[in-house]
């Protein structure tokens, strides 16, 4: 076996023993989030985050010098990131805002670090305008701007839930777009001349128009793959110039 899908498999493992799931399921629920991470969920969890982590393997090119940004990656994006760093041997820059989920992952990978005797990716608050340009061969934004808490306008749009039982009711949608472009405009600023961009289709809508006004062609696959938690189609899409 390879010593990095051995490591991953241990890594992977401890971290399911180690993480606080009632902690983290009341992140994602109002109220009672005992059950949230059930073992279902987290079997499902595993099973999508190594369907993409083994796509993106067929497509990043291995080893040190090679740089993948993921930008609001969380507990359900623990595979494709571990792969990465472990498996592919790549840097791994991942960014999230400060919270509980934030503090919990970097609890929990600091020690299964030390216990596994290796280098692991922790989320950082640094400021995705930080990211030096050209600097990333892969992009990775799923399900952001869609987040009922930081994007409440934009996720009723985006999901066409506004006026609907659905709907969170919150925010306002032009301020919510305006960041979001921004966003968007950042990320696409870190990108290598070829690069790869796993996103959702709803943030597509935005990623797309920005990408053709900064000079990237932006391939879309026929093939998506379902989020773990959120359910939305993710795309791994080709960004060249």
């Amino acid at each position: 076996m390879d010593e990095g899908v051995r490591q991953f498999g241990a890594v992977y493992a401890d971290l399911q023993a180690e993480l606080d799931w009632e902690l983290l399921g009341s992140t994602y629920c109002e109220g009672e989030g005992r059950d949230f991470f059930d073992a279902q969920l987290r079997e499902r969890m595993l099973d999508c985050g190594l369907r993409l982590a083994d796509d993106l393997a067929s497509r990043l090119e291995r080893g040190p010098g090679r740089r993948s940004v993921y930008l609001g990656a969380a507990v359900a994006e623990l595979a494709p990131i571990l792969v990465e760093r472990l498996v592919l041997q790549r840097e791994v820059i991942w960014l999230n805002l400060e919270g509980a989920e934030t503090r919990e992952l970097r609890r929990a990978l600091e020690l299964v670090a030390a216990r596994q005797g290796c280098s692991l990716p922790e989320p950082s608050t640094d400021a995705l305008e930080s990211l030096a340009r050209s600097s990333c061969d892969h992009l990775w934004m799923v399900s952001v701007l869609t987040d009922p808490d930081h994007f409440p306008a934009l996720h009723d749009q985006l999901y066409a839930r506004a006026g609907g039982p659905l709907a969170t009711g919150r925010g306002w949608l032009e301020e919510e777009r305006a960041r979001a472009t921004a966003i968007c405009r950042a990320l696409l600023e870190a990108a290598a001349p070829r690069s790869t961009l796993t996103t959702s289709d709803e943030e597509l809508e935005f990623l797309r128009p920005i990408a053709t006004e900064l000079g990237w062609r932006l391939e879309l696959p026929a093939k998506s793959n379902l989020s773990a938690v959120v359910g939305d189609r993710v795309r791994i899409c080709a960004l060249t110039k």
